[in-house]
């Protein structure tokens, strides 16, 4: 959350190109933090019994998955049970302010992709710097991702709970 606190810090300031790095950033640091968090949970271990070869083996397998595309299709089937479409068109209501030019026909996975992460990949991988100041809507985008993020991760708490509470019965 501080990555996107200084991400829209940046874009007040007029960088545009270090509020849509940090707002990738952003959304990419809270996906691995889920992926890592809840890998440990489903194993058992408390965070005090987290080794080192844990975090190698989550690792291996947080990087096995490349893409943005993949980690969150595989991400929100760890959370949710489904995959990354299908839970954002669920939440339909908290993304849509943020997506001006959105498709409902077409997959909300792709328009994040490529209205935040292909930006950022331009600036990573290509040296572009020059965006204008609408180029900063990315950094809105990141926040509504960030809150479908969360949404994944209160999801799996409340199914994590009812199966606790049906455990008890």
């Amino acid at each position: 959350m501080l990555i996107m606190e200084r991400a829209k810090w940046e874009l007040k300031s007029k960088d545009i190109t270090m509020a849509i790095l940090l707002s990738a950033v952003a959304v990419e640091a809270q996906m691995s933090w889920l992926f890592f968090k809840w890998r440990g949970i489903d194993d058992g271990l408390l965070p005090n019994e987290l080794t080192q070869a844990h975090n190698e083996k989550w690792e291996g397998e947080w990087t096995d998955m490349r893409t943005v595309s993949k980690r969150s299709d595989e991400l929100s089937r760890l959370l949710t049970g489904t995959d990354f479409d299908k839970f954002a068109q669920q939440n339909m209501g908290r993304l849509k302010p943020h997506l001006d030019g959105f498709d409902p026909a077409t997959s909300v996975k792709t328009f994040f992709q490529d209205h935040l992460f292909e930006k950022r990949n331009q600036i990573v991988h290509y040296g572009s710097i020059d965006f204008e100041e609408e180029d900063g809507n990315s950094c809105a985008l990141a926040s509504a991702l960030l809150g479908l993020l969360q949404a994944m991760d209160k999801e799996r708490i409340r199914k994590m709970h009812e199966d606790h509470k049906k455990a008890g019965e």
